[in-house]
C-alpha cells in the first residue's frame, strides 16, 4: 500500500483529519481498549510483519531538522533482528515506532521486549504497534543516556491484542 493511500485510510479509520492528530487518536484507542479499532487496523493493513505506522510518522511527523530523526529501514531491522540471536528478552534503546521490535517479533514470537524511546510524540505509535501485534513489552518514555524516565507503559499480551497500562514512573 502506498503512503498516500495508507495515510488516508488510517486517518479515516481513526476519525481524524490530519496526521498531526493521529498520535492522540492512537492513544485514545489504547486507553479505551478499543478492540474494534485494533481489529479494523489489522484487517486494513493485513501484513503485521511491516511497521505501517512508521511510514506515516516518518513522512509526516519526524523531526529530521532539529532531532535528526530518521527511522530504521525494514532491511536493516530484519538484519539486526537476526543478528541479536535467540534471547528471551530484547532491549531496544531507541525504539521509535517499533520497526526493530516488529522484525525481532517476526523471528521469535515468544520474545518479550523492553523498549526505550525519548520522543513522546512517537510513543503512541510504538504503543499501538505493540498492542495490535499482541507483543508483551514494557515501554519507557525515557532518556536512556541520562537514565531519566518520564513515563512507563506496559503492554500485556491478550488473546488477540495487547492491553496498555500506564505505570508509575
Amino acid at each position: 500500500m502506498e503512503l498516500k493511500e495508507l495515510s488516508e485510510k488510517t486517518l479515516a479509520l481513526f476519525g481524524v483529519a490530519s496526521c498531526d492528530k493521529l498520535g492522540e487518536a492512537l492513544m485514545k484507542c489504547l486507553i479505551n481498549d478499543d478492540r474494534r479499532l485494533l481489529s479494523a487496523f489489522a484487517d486494513m493493513v493485513g501484513d503485521l510483519s511491516v511497521d505501517w505506522l512508521q511510514k506515516i510518522y516518518q513522512y509526516y511527523q519526524a523531526d529530521r531538522k532539529d532531532k535528526k530523526q530518521d527511522y530504521t529501514p525494514k532491511s536493516v531491522a530484519e538484519f539486526m533482528a537476526r543478528l541479536c540471536g535467540n534471547a528471551d528478552v530484547t532491549v531496544d534503546l531507541c525504539a521509535g515506532s517499533g520497526a526493530l521490535t516488529i522484525q525481532k517479533w517476526n523471528v521469535n514470537k515468544s520474545c518479550s521486549f523492553i523498549l526505550y524511546e525519548l520522543d513522546a510524540n512517537v510513543i503512541p505509535y510504538l504503543l499501538f504497534n505493540m498492542a495490535v501485534r499482541n507483543i508483551g513489552c514494557v515501554i519507557y518514555n525515557a532518556d536512556a543516556l541520562q537514565s531519566e524516565i518520564f513515563k512507563i507503559y506496559k503492554i500485556s499480551a491478550g488473546e488477540n491484542f495487547g492491553t496498555m497500562k500506564e505505570c508509575a514512573a
